[in-house]
């Protein structure tokens, strides 16, 4: 018989490796995004604890923290940042694992899933490998949540405090962490009550001390900033993530299934709308219609497949996420990352329909798994080597990778161009690289007809730029906005140089200094807030 746990460990290893060749075939380009998150650790060893990303009233700082630690012991660096995302995904492997042991009566779904996990679909190759604020937590936190109210409310093990304590603790850190929480926390909250009432108020009294204790940073926020961090959860703030909606919900349904599904089961990349190429979709459909086609067969024939409860608690989680995206805000990015709460569904049921495949025969199992795994490998090794690699950039506008970054540092280390103004997509990845000494305002569009003050995401750069007797200029893939400085400079009398490096395009040795401010044209056609 199979050594469940020897596999386990096996799986590990197999997932750190394919990790380990991404990073080192620079599979995965370092961002802005990622870099925020870096500096956010910077700041933290330095004494500056933020409480959630930099520029926003979400997404809590719990991975730059874990980032922080890293940093304290190998030192800064983008690896450091990876290496922190590879270990939080080796414990979601394990937690899906621990699900798959505790909610399916075939212990062979426990390995199966786990492999599936090991080796995901491009979207999650993607989105777990780079740092974005918290995603990897999110899920990883979110397993437990249910794991833990799985045990507390159909295992038996109803009062058992310790670990009430441990379902606080989790969820108050993964609500704190990213509001996506609440697809976790609201069916084991839902199960809970119905199935123990009030009867265990003790019980519930420990785990929402510890919910709140845990996520105290999130209320404390929220007290000191107006509501700040409710109104962007209700999607009721200003701008970013608490926009108007404007999308409905059929195209918002539309996009689940459409943009979803397919990405979900690795048929094409979260950044692009085009598929992989035929093979990897056929095998992808396959797969799905042999889960969709052995799940209808198994609740035709009443199959007990599953322990008591589990069923109905991924039922729930799944029914609550499909209506959260449907009927809130969050239903309006359909790019993938919203998806990712999704993925273990989606690998547990794929190992069970594996698993009927091998109970029938086994050469059929090995297949149902190598064709599993074939979609998701080679859908993603042929990201990894196409133009875009795995990025979590939508726009081609700003979407290149860091062969040049070293050369743009050298050259304005050189030339003494510490300050200026850029892009948001350009500053935080230069102030990370260079240990911020470089420091640029992100008072710059990086879209041709769109542009937000909120870029400036961490005041003490442009506050830096403005005492800086010298700035220079740095566009990136924007020939409107070039030809818009050239023409202010013009106007003004300022002699300049350019300098293009890579995607970056240097305006430098101003004969005076200015700021976008003073120039006398706009530098967008019209400015989108």
């Amino acid at each position: 018989m199979l050594n469940y746990s020897r596999a386990l460990v096996l799986i590990l290893f197999i997932a750190l490796a394919w990790r380990a060749w991404l990073l080192a075939a620079n599979a995965v380009p370092f961002n802005s995004d990622e870099a925020v998150v870096g500096l956010m650790a910077r700041h933290i060893l330095q004494g500056r604890w933020p409480i959630f990303f930099y520029g926003q009233a979400y997404m809590g700082s719990l991975d730059a923290t874990l980032v922080a630690g890293v940093f304290a012991v190998l030192g800064e660096s983008v690896a450091a940042i990876r290496l922190v995302q590879v270990i939080l995904y080796l414990l979601y492997i394990v937690s899906v694992w621990a699900l798959a042991r505790a909610w399916f009566v075939a212990p062979r779904v426990a390995p199966l899933a786990a492999g599936l996990a090991a080796l995901p679909p491009v979207l999650i190759s993607t989105y777990t490998t780079v740092s974005l604020g918290g995603y990897v937590e999110s899920i990883f936190l979110g397993n437990l949540i249910l794991l833990f109210g799985w045990r507390l409310i159909f295992g038996g093990q109803q009062h058992h405090r310790p670990l009430w304590l441990g379902l606080g603790l989790v969820g108050g850190l993964a609500f704190w962490t990213l509001g996506v929480a609440v697809i976790y926390l609201l069916p084991v909250a839902f199960w809970g009550l119905w199935r123990w009432r009030l009867r265990l108020w003790r019980e519930y009294g420990l785990a929402l001390v510890m919910f709140f204790i845990a996520s105290s940073p999130w209320w404390l926020s929220n007290l000191w900033q107006e509501n700040a961090a409710l109104l962007t959860l209700l999607g009721w703030a200003e701008g970013g993530a608490g926009e108007t909606i404007t999308i409905g919900p059929l195209e918002r349904a539309l996009g689940l299934v459409g943009l979803g599904l397919p990405v979900l089961f690795g048929l094409r990349p979260p950044w692009s709308a085009e598929y992989f190429s035929w093979p990897i979709v056929a095998g992808g459909l396959t797969v799905f219609c042999g889960v969709i086609a052995w799940g209808l067969v198994s609740v035709r024939r009443g199959q007990a497949l599953m322990a008591p409860g589990a069923g109905a608690l991924l039922s729930a989680f799944f029914i609550v996420f499909v209506g959260l995206f449907i009927g809130t805000h969050f239903g309006r990015d359909a790019t993938g990352r919203y998806f990712l709460p999704l993925f273990v569904v989606i690998i547990l049921m794929v190992a069970a329909w594996i698993d009927a495949l091998w109970r029938r025969r086994a050469a059929l199992g090995i297949g149902g798994l190598a064709l599993a795994l074939a979609v998701n490998v080679s859908g993603t090794v042929l990201a990894a080597e196409s133009p875009e690699k795995l990025t979590t950039q939508f726009d081609p506008v700003t979407r290149w990778d860091n062969a040049h970054d070293a050369e743009l540092i050298d050259f304005l280390r050189r030339n003494n161009l510490t300050r200026g103004y850029s892009n948001y997509w350009v500053v935080f990845r230069l102030a990370f690289l260079s240990h911020e000494e470089l420091q640029y305002s992100a008072a710059l569009p990086y879209k041709p007809d769109r542009y937000t003050p909120a870029d400036n995401r961490y005041p003490p750069y442009p506050q830096a730029v403005a005492l800086s007797p010298q700035v220079a200029y740095i566009t990136t893939f924007n020939p409107s906005l070039d030809e818009a400085l050239r023409r202010n400079f013009a106007a003004l009398r300022i002699a300049f140089d350019e300098q293009v490096i890579g995607p970056y395009r240097v305006f430098f040795n101003l004969s005076r200094r200015v700021a976008p401010e003073e120039l006398p044209f706009p530098l967008l056609p019209q400015v989108t807030p």
